[in-house]
């Protein structure tokens, strides 16, 4: 595209444009040749060192600062203007050249404000280091965000370490001195000259807004915002980002940077779903809606439609969405944790928050809106979000957009009606609707029930057990953890009881239901969210009394891990299968996410997602089953399923945190391996079974013995530390050779040995069910080479009966029952019973049926050792069901909260009889 055709376009849209070639003609000339390249920071940084006089560090006199300053944002203004207009500039270096230029005004008004105070009352000295402490500048908003408009404000908050008095003469104090600069420097960015201005500057956002310090200590800010920050300060402090500033020789901002994101991150991402930050949102956009409607009428009746900013499907509506899911959500998905709108949109559908289709489409009309706002500021060089109403104005607008005036009105249409429904939309979660406290809410139906009211429900609804349940409502309202509340949350709580009895009431057993929900609420009170949650969903408190009901230990998970109340609120995504490939892919997003301000990984915040995840998958798991859509077999296909992927990724996020200091270079993959033993070897694990793992790696180096017992030590304290998570798995680590008395990690040549010439049988009978679970393949290809050679070793039939036995009764002896029930597990007949069974058989026959090799769990292996002849058909049939049927209740009574699985012994006496004749028939006493 020619020079001329480049300016002629813009010359056609802005007057702003035209005035500035008239009155300095060479002007032109050298800004068609500047719109030929794209706007970088580089190039900016190029710019104000021709217009400041050179390169250099040196510290330039205010008034030089100031005029430099606004020639380069002058120069930035149009170059941009021209590159846009003529297509030649997508939105990302629009925005990313005013924020850039931002970010360099701000560093050089400071440097030059700071310096200059500091020659007269010396610098301030951070009194831990005896270094220079810097003011720190944080950049909310658009600037945060990098994504300035063409015209925008620019919203500071000045941060500063340590309280104390500058090194000069005429000492004054670190508060004294950085409220100075702060007021200093606003005239330099924000005073309109014959030169114009830099940017328009705004403090307002600090805390106390006007009324409070320019200036605020991280000490004063922390307590600022844990006692009074304000919903909507969450959302102001989203994209805040310190902008590089430094005016002192040997200053050192680093910890003071990591202090602010140890404030910041907290406080805007809470880790539950956060849905009083959806009645905060929700408040805040009435507000906004209110707000410009008032400020339209009062221009002559200006309607919204024109705002393309405030109004209806405007700029504003596509960043609630985005930023209403990431309040709600990203202290859960550190992914969403974006402090730019397309960043965080694009991670959003990653996460699958947003389906692809619509995040695709938000995109789409944000770059068209965000063109659409920038044309109108070129115009007249103002900040204005005002669609024209001139219908010459419009033509010229659809031009300047490079589109026919029908299509650019069509586009424009159909962009804001989809914004809109997407907009209203997201107030709506999983289709409960958007709650404005009507008729369809607990809170519209019992805003203040009074407890005369709540003792008539329960006397109606509970019956005989009134009385119990009323001492409950009693004990409840009467705790300290109620009485300690705010009086809006002692509302709230009184609100949701009627909602509880009458939940409860229509559930299959209203009295234990009424008390696992009031026991439920006293654990949740301190978390307002959850109360607002089971407060005004409805459908959600259901569910939490259908799981409860339930279930006991259901019950006592949910109360133990309340955070799991966020996925009730999607029930159908509950209940479908989890995707464990997908699952995989968003984890390892979200700790690839976790990361501390210097880079390395949040190891804190990773072991906690990562519990997180299995409690998440887990309750998945259990509402399925409670839903009685899963055998118990599926059930343990996919908890070991989940097990297996959380045990490959701790060792990628475990490894990197053993190797050795000064570690250069790309790091190699770890030569090693976990084996799994017992339940999770032959994938039976329930919900909270213990994980029986072995450590294996095949590396000859000389540190290697050493280096895999610290990855191995490492890892057992990632998986069973307990954390403000909870714990990831209990783990046992003793069927490593040698038990406790090992090694933690044993290399593979000295596994294969120990297998084939020191194990016991007992070993040997555990290795029939042990499998390769996570790490390097090659390891598990050999384990698994190994276990078959320990299989076909040849026995003495005889001997190994006899050791089969003595195991048998080591176990019976460790389980004693004095009850006259029945154990499931441990007693004659139970389930150990078929385990040694099919371990014999296995150990004893594998090498003449290599069938039995495979690990293919005991039903299996029953069914195998009948085709071949070992054991008669019938009886594998019949100890194949019972088996069966034992796995079946025992699970039944786990969830009953029973802490021992046994039944009455007048119960499952043909099952054990199988049991007895098959164990008789291949081993006997």
């Amino acid at each position: 595209m020619s020079a001329g055709i480049i300016l002629e376009r813009a010359l056609r849209w802005s007057g702003a444009l035209r005035r500035k070639t008239s009155a300095y003609a060479p002007f032109a000339e050298w800004l068609t040749a500047a719109a030929q390249q794209p706007l970088t920071r580089k190039t900016l940084h190029g710019w104000y060192d021709e217009l400041r006089g050179g390169e250099g560090d040196a510290t330039l006199p205010v008034a030089d600062v100031r005029r430099a300053l606004r020639l380069l944002r002058e120069r930035t203004f149009y170059t941009l203007m021209l590159r846009d207009i003529n297509g030649l500039a997508p939105l990302e270096e629009v925005v990313t050249a005013m924020s850039a230029l931002a970010d360099l005004a701000v560093a050089e008004a400071y440097k030059s404000v700071a310096g200059a105070l500091a020659d007269i009352h010396g610098v301030p000295v951070d009194p831990n280091t005896g270094r220079p402490q810097e003011l720190l500048i944080v950049g909310m908003g658009k600037l945060g965000g990098r994504e300035l408009n063409v015209s925008s404000d620019i919203d500071l908050i000045m941060l500063y370490g340590e309280e104390g008095e500058t090194t000069g003469r005429r000492k004054i104090s670190h508060h004294e001195f950085y409220g100075r600069v702060t007021q200093r420097m606003m005239p330099v960015l924000s005073e309109m000259d014959g030169d114009g201005q830099v940017f328009r500057t705004d403090l307002r956002l600090r805390p106390d807004g006007d009324s409070g310090p320019l200036a605020w200590s991280l000490d004063a800010l922390e307590n600022y915002l844990v006692t009074q920050g304000r919903e909507w300060e969450r959302y102001a402090w989203l994209k805040g980002r310190i902008i590089p500033c430094r005016a002192f020789e040997g200053s050192d901002s680093s910890e003071q940077v990591r202090q602010l994101a140890s404030l910041r991150t907290p406080f805007v991402y809470r880790k539950y779903f956060d849905f009083d930050a959806l009645a905060a949102m929700r408040g805040l956009r009435e507000r906004i809606r209110l707000d410009w409607q008032r400020r339209a009428l009062a221009r002559n009746g200006v309607d919204t439609i024109h705002n393309i900013k405030l109004g209806e499907g405007g700029i504003r509506e596509i960043e609630f969405v985005v930023q209403l899911n990431q309040l709600i959500r990203g202290g859960r998905m550190p992914s969403l944790q974006q402090r730019g709108l397309l960043a965080a949109l694009q991670a959003q559908a990653n996460a699958g928050v947003i389906a692809n289709e619509v995040a695709e489409r938000l995109a789409i009309a944000y770059e068209f809106l965000r063109r659409v706002e920038h044309l109108l500021q070129y115009r007249e060089d103002e900040q204005t979000h005002l669609l024209p109403r001139d219908p010459a104005l419009c033509t010229a607008l659809a031009d300047a957009m490079g589109m026919e005036q029908a299509a650019f009105e069509t586009t424009l249409t159909e962009h804001r009606a989809f914004v809109t429904q997407t907009f209203r939309d997201a107030f709506r979660i999983a289709g409960m609707g958007e709650t404005d406290h009507g008729e369809d809410t607990p809170a519209a139906r019992t805003t203040d029930t009074p407890y005369s009211d709540l003792n008539e429900q329960i006397e109606q609804l509970l019956g005989d057990h009134a009385d119990t349940i009323r001492q409950r409502v009693e004990s409840l309202l009467d705790s300290h953890r109620i009485r300690s509340l705010p009086a809006s949350s002692r509302r709230r709580v009184k609100t949701l009881l009627p909602a509880i009895i009458d939940m409860a009431a229509k559930s299959a057993t209203p009295p234990t239901t009424a008390i696992r929900l009031l026991e439920l609420v006293e654990h949740i009170v301190q978390r307002s969210a959850y109360l607002a949650l089971l407060a005004e969903y409805p459908e959600t408190l259901a569910r939490v009394a259908r799981i409860v009901g339930a279930s006991p230990w259901a019950s006592q998970y949910l109360a133990r891990y309340p955070i799991l109340l966020d996925s009730l609120i999607e029930w159908h995504s509950l209940l479908e299968p989890p995707d464990f490939d997908e699952l995989r892919r968003q984890l390892r997003s979200e700790l690839d996410a976790c990361v501390l301000p210097d880079g390395r990984p949040d190891v804190e915040q990773q072991m906690n997602l990562m519990r997180d995840t299995q409690h998440q998958v887990t309750f998945q798991l259990l509402a399925q089953d409670l839903e009685g859509v899963l055998t118990v077999e599926h059930l343990a296909d996919r908890l070991s399923a989940l097990a297996d992927l959380l045990l490959a990724e701790t060792i990628d996020r475990v490894w990197p945190l053993v190797q050795p200091r000064g570690q250069a270079g790309p790091l190699p993959a770890p030569h090693f391996a976990i084996i799994a033993y017992g339940k999770l070897g032959g994938k039976e694990i329930g919900y909270a079974s213990d994980l029986d793992l072995v450590f294996l790696y095949d590396d000859p180096t000389d540190e290697a013995s050493e280096l895999y017992a610290k990855l191995g030590r490492r890892m057992a304290s990632w998986l069973s530390t307990m954390t403000s998570s909870g714990r990831l798995y209990e783990i046992d680590l003793r069927l490593r050779p040698d038990g406790d008395a090992g090694l933690l990690a044993v290399s593979i040549d000295a596994f294969e040995q120990y297998q084939t010439q020191h194990a016991w049988a007992w070993e040997h009978q555990a290795i029939t069910r042990a499998r390769f679970v996570a790490g390097d393949a090659a390891i598990g290809q050999r384990f698994e080479a190994i276990r078959r050679q320990v299989l076909l070793l040849p026995r003495d039939p005889v001997a190994l009966r006899n050791e089969v036995r003595g195991m048998r009764e080591k176990i019976s002896a460790g389980h004693p029952n004095r009850s006259d029930d029945f154990d499931l597990k441990h007693d004659r007949g139970g389930m150990v019973d078929v385990e040694f069974v099919t371990q014999y058989l296995v150990l004893c026959h594998a090498a003449t049926y290599p069938v039995l090799l495979d690990n293919l769990g005991n039903i299996a292996l029953l069914g195998l050792a009948a085709q071949v002849g070992l054991i008669p058909r019938h009886l594998a049939i019949d100890v194949a069901d019972a088996y069966r049927e034992y796995r079946r209740r025992q699970h039944a009574l786990r969830l009953q909260g029973a802490e021992k699985a046994r039944v009455p012994s007048d119960q499952l006496i043909l099952q054990r009889r199988a049991v007895g004749t098959l164990w008789n028939t291949v081993i006997g006493d």
